[in-house]
């Protein structure tokens, strides 16, 4: 199985090492390791700095990405106003669960300027050079990208269960919105439905809704 992982560093050079590292996947990991992840290919993908913050979130959103792998200061040799920490926040608000990981050679700075998830930031010359962290950042990477899939994949089997029960009570429908919320923001919520529209669906409008639901797992 191959994800895509989407790169984002102002030094090519890094990005270099980067796809290197990804693709070395599980090489001199434990036998356990090996066994459980070596069979998951993590496909590099650069992702080219833009001026615009926007840009670069709508470049990032049309490659259909599995995880994200950002620079923390991104402005090294590029003249940008936004940090990695800028997209990883915006990413997070976009699709639900987005799998992203920071890479940083400043983590302290990062920490007293930053309020993120200790998890998500690994340092950028260990990854680099110690076989450890390097099968400790992929190994995540898989994790985490199965866990927003496993979770997705959840939704979709609760949503197909309570469609033909659509308009039966109050409670099954705001459950199927609730629902479908998630899907979306799991895919993009820059296309969801608005939350007040949704609000004031009744049961005959919710077989507008339905329409798009099937619509959205049909890409699956």
């Amino acid at each position: 199985m191959q994800f895509k992982i989407g790169i984002i560093d102002d030094d090519r050079a890094k990005v270099t090492q980067i796809m290197i590292k990804l693709k070395q996947g599980f090489d001199n990991a434990s036998a356990e390791k090996q066994s459980k992840y070596s069979h998951y290919r993590l496909e590099p993908v650069e992702i080219e700095i833009k001026e615009e913050f926007e840009e670069i979130l709508k470049d990032i959103l049309e490659k259909e990405l599995d995880c994200l792998l950002v620079d923390y200061k991104l402005s090294s040799y590029k003249n940008v106003d936004y940090s990695g920490i800028d997209i990883a926040k915006k990413m997070d608000s976009i699709i639900q669960d987005f799998p992203i990981f920071i890479l940083t050679s400043f983590e302290d700075d990062l920490f007293l300027n930053e309020i993120f998830n200790a998890y998500q930031v690994f340092d950028f010359e260990r990854y680099l050079n110690e076989e450890s962290e390097r099968i400790e950042l992929n190994y995540k990477i898989i994790e985490q990208i199965l866990k927003s899939k496993k979770q997705v994949q959840k939704w979709e089997e609760d949503i197909k269960e309570l469609l033909p029960r659509a308009g039966e009570s109050r409670e099954i429908d705001e459950k199927i919105l609730e629902i479908d919320s998630k899907l979306e923001r799991s895919i993009n919520s820059n296309v969801a439905l608005p939350e007040k529209l949704k609000k004031d669906l009744d049961s005959n409008k919710l077989l507008q809704l339905i329409d798009k639901i099937d619509s959205i797992l049909d890409k699956e």
